[in-house]
């Protein structure tokens, strides 16, 4: 089913942009399929609630470099401490980068997906529908009249080896 990431709505038949399929989004997808609970839709974002995503997009690309930069900061200051006190704990250093993953880790909390244009185009369902060209009037097309005839591979008799080699 595609449905609005935003509204959480159908968006077959409206006009919307496709979800950039990003790493975030993939890790989700394996925890939900690992859990039995993934439902497999497509992401979209309606134009109806284009711009509060873009907002949204925007606030959490803030929060993150915020984040990133902060960050940086916690884990310089705590390896500075740690040189500065003339003693090299281990234990130290990896708290650092603990502390530093957690902070990262915080505005992913707030994400908001990229999308793939900025144009919202007409949607439509996986049933076949295409657009004509150079209009939005759905055509209802057969793929498996449409497919091209081709000649059927020759058998020589001989098995291909894994590796490539004949």
């Amino acid at each position: 089913m595609k449905v609005c990431v935003f509204c959480q709505e159908n968006v077959d038949g409206k006009n919307a942009i496709p979800v950039k399929e990003d790493r975030i989004i993939r890790i989700i997808r394996k925890v939900k399929k690992a859990l039995n609970i993934a439902q497999l839709n497509e992401l979209y974002v309606c134009e109806d609630d284009l711009k509060k995503h873009k907002e949204r997009r925007k606030t959490f690309e803030k929060s993150m470099l915020f984040a990133s930069v902060l960050a940086g900061v916690i884990v310089l200051i705590m390896i500075g401490a740690l040189v500065l006190s003339g003693r090299f704990d281990i234990g130290a250093l990896v708290s650092a980068f603990i502390i530093g993953a957690f902070v990262l880790i915080l505005p992913i909390f707030r994400y908001a997906p990229a999308l793939e244009s900025d144009v919202p185009q007409k949607v439509y369902s996986a049933s076949g529908l295409r657009l004509c060209a150079g209009s939005d009037i759905p055509m209802q097309t057969n793929p498996a009249k449409t497919r091209i005839a081709t000649a059927p591979e020759k058998k020589t008799g001989r098995k291909k080896r894994k590796d490539g080699v004949k």
